[in-house]
């Protein structure tokens, strides 16, 4: 016989927005290369340029879309603090500037060695937090939190991902800001993202607590274990909050205030194999909704507030959701799972 456990479940919470980190310049004035007339860095190219910490091409273009090197960005980032290097001609041009960032311990040993290919989001945030504090180690959270980094969307640091010539401009600046004592706009979703990535957890950023047993895994009788994974904050008050796409609003119930409260999301890991036992339960009590969105859990809306069944030997991944009052998840959030409370954040 097939072995079958289940999810008993009561509230529900669904909606998804995208915000995106876009530089925009309402610069008119002429341009000094044939490329950057209109374009949104147009102002802040001229500025680098006139700085003496960049320049165009002997074409007369700057090319401001074109992906920059991490030779190209460690020259900038040299020459815009005032180092003066030996300058050297012929392919090696980059050596004296990433001599100069190594005896100042902006690069660090790790850095990659390939200067010559494109710089990446992760190594431009090492090198933007490290100018800035030398004493940091260069996460991408480190640089989140001075302002020097922000999302390319709400979820979406792109860490592997590239940046412009014209963006890496806009970078230099925040730094030499930065620098100077100026305090940066910071990019809010980024850093709740960057925490989440790093810690699988937002909760110290948004509520002020300390996540609790995440990565632990509960045995849930013969042949089936839970794992928790992460637990995120988010705010039904916030339109553009990534998290509340994991929630269907329809089901709220009607006694829940989006100003008041906050929606606590545990994602859990839910293991099942063939000997797994008939009458297991899971009692968190709350919503799940699948995380990728594939499998058994995918049921009609009107079974979701009531049971979802793991019919099927399998591995599903998805988030809990309840609603709570602000004010009482700064004491603490518990998760009631496999029959006891399980603290998930605490002071």
């Amino acid at each position: 016989m097939r072995k079958r456990f289940s999810i008993i479940l009561c509230s529900v919470l669904c909606a998804a927005s995208i915000g995106y980190d876009a530089i925009n310049s309402s610069a008119q004035s002429p341009s000094k290369f044939m490329d950057t007339y209109q374009h949104w860095a147009e102002l802040s190219i001229q500025t680098a340029v006139e700085k003496k910490y960049v320049d165009g091409y002997d074409d007369g273009s700057f090319k401001p879309d074109l992906p920059i090197s991490r030779a190209e960005f460690i020259k900038m980032l040299s020459s815009a603090a005032g180092e003066k290097v030996e300058k050297v001609e012929g392919n090696d041009w980059y050596v004296p500037y990433v001599n100069r960032l190594k005896e100042l311990s902006v690069i660090p040993v790790e850095f990659p060695e390939r200067y010559n290919e494109p710089l990446q989001r992760f190594e431009m945030a090492m090198l933007s937090a490290r100018s800035v504090d030398k004493a940091l180690k260069g996460s991408m959270l480190d640089a989140v939190q001075l302002g020097l980094i922000h999302g390319v969307s709400t979820t979406d640091l792109a860490p592997y991902g590239t940046s412009t010539r014209a963006q890496a401009i806009t970078i230099i600046e925040r730094i030499l800001s930065a620098k100077k004592g100026e305090k940066l706009p910071v990019d809010k979703y980024a850093i709740s993202q960057a925490l989440i990535e790093t810690a699988n957890s937002n909760v110290e950023y948004v509520l002020g607590l300390k996540p609790k047993n995440i990565g632990e895994t509960w045995s849930a009788g013969q042949g089936a274990t839970v794992t928790l994974d992460q637990v995120v904050i988010a705010d039904p008050s916030d339109e553009n909050d990534p998290y509340m796409g994991y929630v269907d609003m329809s089901k709220w119930h009607r006694n829940v205030d989006k100003n008041r409260d906050i929606v606590v999301l545990a994602k859990f890991t839910v293991k099942v194999e063939e000997l797994a036992e008939d009458n297991f339960n899971l009692f968190v009590n709350q919503f799940i909704t699948l995380y990728d969105r594939t499998g058994t859990l995918l049921l009609s809306m009107d079974g979701l507030p009531r049971t979802v069944r793991f019919a099927v030997p399998g591995i599903y991944s998805g988030y809990v959701a309840y609603g709570i009052k602000k004010d009482l998840a700064k004491t603490g959030l518990v998760f009631d799972v496999i029959g006891s409370e399980v603290d998930v954040a605490r002071p």
